[in-house]
């Protein structure tokens, strides 16, 4: 929600979601499909330069 990750080059001042651990597992059904829910992120709170991604 703040724009913060859980990794250690990660230096934002932004709080960690506590529910979200960068991660995820789905399984598969007979067929092999499988469903995956994620989220869309939100806007970096800095303007795009040059190198941004």
């Amino acid at each position: 929600a703040s724009g913060r990750y859980r990794h250690k080059k990660d230096t934002y001042l932004g709080a960690l979601d506590p529910n979200f651990g960068g991660c995820g597992r789905t399984m598969t059904d007979d067929d092999g499909y499988y469903f995956f829910r994620t989220v869309k992120p939100g806007a970096y709170p800095w303007r795009n330069w040059v190198n941004d991604w």
